[in-house]
């Protein structure tokens, strides 16, 4: 059966967090081909369709919602007008299957409902001038059962709010109005909106901010059959695990393979999250002080060589078919993107053009240099795509690099459906020297490198540095009582049953066993297989159902940072101490770096500390109060980072990056 295109009408002036809400629902759908925003020309208060179309190319661009959403303009201001003229307009052997937008939840749901009947109408007897459907056009109703997005009052996110508050100056309530996604790219879309000049802000904002928010939360999105699948392997993990309370634990992927862990993702989108180790429920109190000392002994590199992470651009590139391809995200593994359409995609954004468009040129130009045979037998027609970074000095994020390079990190295979199924650590080192050895790793702007070895030492204090962190970790386990061979789950599942039974306790609700079990997963490993729907009607207590709903939307954030905080803080603080004894940086001059870096940061905060916005000081404190604790500005290093390989698996350590990067490169949008 053919595919449903959604037309989803709209006066979209802005486009809202609800609007994209709605149509990525659609997109994950197995029954949809496309989701069609159609736009007409009015403004409204001043707001343009062109900024409206600015702002979905802002966001689609980075990857934020579904490829399959796309938005057309329309001469039509009227949203319905619009739907049915562009049926109208097809060609009249036209065949196809539509359906129209709408939350069974919201306003709009009867426009839905009499989409079908009036397209039969109009197929069969036509409008009143004569015209007529195409007759294999073929009407459905495919409604979304989802509650509209809301504001923190309740009022539903509306196009109005936002242009009101685009009137008032009023940047809370705008971020309000997007809150599926990152603070960089709300940020860079009110600067959109608010009129500031392009060229404050292309140089630095199409940088890692947007690629990889500092915090490493990466948004994932299953469609339909992707959910189901993961629900049941959740499903017979968890049963497993209560089976085996008491037993150590090996994750086996022949019984569970990998899949999306709720908002994180281990292994994702084109390059892939790279994980931090407090990211890794399944590591356990040992696992966590052997990491330890390895970083802390000059060991983390007993199963792979450890390399640096740096700061640039992420880019995969594979040969299919004859012809070099691009991906950026999981549709483009699948449908690889050609030079002249990576340079599209970026064009108009200045120094970032530059980077992507002129990488893509030698990029092809040493792939020609190789024989096709060699480089089927790499990329295996388009199977396997070496991941690599755009390092381009123009293009600078928080580390300063004085030369222009691409460096491959490794080769990732991925199955046709752009899932991955299998990393060669040591495949970017390989194709690099298949590059240089045809003499074709110089080229006109960009020289190929392989990953940047880098040699961490044993620091001097080892045994007093190692004894405070297994103090640490020691006393994360005795909160619970916890043993060695315990993972670190099961401290998560023990505080958010804490804070769940606490709260039902005040409000005397004798919580059943299945609602806390389904509350603990859904807020503490993002498993929302049990749905808010299906939960409000096992909640017999209105009061804590009535908390339940709030902390849901409003608050859970907050404790899930709290949950996370010491696993965070630890793992900075072990990557500030041993990044201080690593060698071999990329940057060319690291004391020039450091130095660059603390200049930038002093002259920023002290311009941020004048900003009359509450939240951006709070949000200034905080990241300061988190560099101090893992050593002040002393524990700055020219580098992002490190990625070591433990237990098989790949992990990264980054120290003071982390908040340094808030500052440099979020917080500078604030001023």
């Amino acid at each position: 059966m053919n595919k449903i295109t959604v037309l989803f009408p709209g006066g979209f002036k802005p486009l809202t967090g609800a609007h994209l809400a709605l149509a990525q629902r659609y997109a994950e759908s197995p029954q949809v081909d496309r989701v069609i925003l159609l736009i007409g020309p009015n403004s409204r208060d001043g707001f343009t369709r062109e900024k409206t179309i600015e702002i979905f190319d802002l966001i689609q661009s980075n990857g934020d919602i579904s490829d399959k959403i796309e938005i057309q303009p329309t001469q039509h201001n009227s949203p319905i007008v619009a739907a049915y003229e562009y049926l109208f307009d097809l060609p009249s052997d036209a065949t196809g299957r539509y359906a129209m937008a709408a939350s069974t939840k919201g306003d709009d749901y009867v426009r839905a409902k009499t989409f079908v009947p009036n397209v039969d109408k109009y197929a069969t007897i036509g409008d009143k001038t004569g015209r007529k459907i195409p007759a294999g056009i073929d009407a459905t109703e495919l409604s979304i059962d989802v509650d509209p997005e809301t504001y923190a009052d309740g009022t539903p996110i509306s196009a109005t709010a936002v242009r009101q508050a685009i009137a008032k100056q009023d940047y809370e309530t705008f971020r309000a109005s997007y809150p599926q996604f990152k603070d960089a790219i709300v940020k860079n879309a009110w600067q959109i909106v608010t009129g500031v000049s392009e060229s404050l802000f292309t140089k630095n904002w199409w940088t890692k901010n947007l690629q990889e928010d500092v915090t490493d939360v990466i948004e994932a999105i299953m469609n339909t059959s992707e959910r189901s699948r993961h629900d049941k392997k959740i499903k017979k993990l968890r049963n497993y695990l209560d089976s085996h309370r008491d037993q150590s634990f090996t994750y086996d992927f022949n019984k569970f393979p990998k899949t999306v862990y709720g908002a994180r993702l281990m292994e994702g989108g084109a390059a892939g999250h790279m994980a931090h180790p407090w990211d890794d429920h399944g590591l356990t109190f040992s696992d966590m002080k052997e990491i330890v000392s390895r970083a802390l002994e000059g060991r983390l590199d007993i199963e792979q060589a450890v390399t640096e992470k740096t700061d640039g651009q992420n880019i995969q590139v594979t040969w299919k078919n004859g012809q070099i391809g691009f991906a950026r995200n999981k549709g483009t593994v699948v449908n690889p993107m050609s030079v002249q359409e990576l340079q599209d995609k970026f064009g108009g954004r200045g120094p970032i053009s530059d980077a992507f468009g002129n990488a893509a040129e030698d990029l092809a130009e040493a792939f020609g240099q190789i024989s096709q045979d060699q480089l089927d037998q790499i990329f295996k027609n388009g199977r396997v795509f070496a991941n690599m970074e755009i390092i381009y000095p123009a293009t600078r994020n928080v580390i300063a690099y004085e030369v222009a390079v691409l460096q491959f990190h490794n080769l990732i295979e991925y199955d046709e459906q752009g899932n991955q199924i299998e990393t060669d650590l040591t495949g970017g080192a390989t194709l690099q020297k298949i590059i240089q050895d045809a003499n074709a790793h110089l080229q006109k702007t960009f020289s190929f490198i392989p990953p940047q070895q880098i040699k961490i030492g044993r620091i001097s204090d080892f045994e007093d540095q190692q004894a405070a962190f297994f103090n640490e970790i020691a006393q994360l386990q005795n909160r619970y009582g916890l043993k060695d061979t315990d993972r670190v789950t099961e401290y998560h599942r023990a505080w958010w049953r804490d804070v769940i039974k606490t709260q039902a306790s005040k409000m005397g609700y004798e919580i059943p066993e299945n609602v806390l079990n389904a509350l603990i997963y859904r807020w503490a490993f993002f498993d929302k297989s049990e749905s808010m729907t299906s939960l409000k009607k096992q909640i017999a207590n209105p009061e804590f159902l009535n908390w339940v709903m709030e902390f849901d939307k409003n608050e859970f954030k907050q404790y899930y940072k709290q949950n996370m905080e010491p696993f965070e803080t630890l793992f900075l603080r072990l990557g500030a101490v041993a990044l201080k004894n690593a060698e071999n940086f990329l940057a060319a001059n690291p004391s020039k770096t450091i130095q660059q870096i603390k200049s930038e940061l002093a002259e920023l905060i002290q311009e941020l500390q004048n900003n009359p916005n509450p939240a951006t000081i709070s949000k200034l404190e905080l990241e300061l109060k988190r560099i101090d604790r893992l050593g002040g500005f002393d524990a700055i290093v020219p580098s992002e980072g490190v990625v070591f390989t433990y237990g098989g698996n790949t992990y990264k350590l980054t120290g003071a990056f982390a908040p340094v990067n808030q500052i440099l490169g979020v917080l500078k949008y604030a001023r």
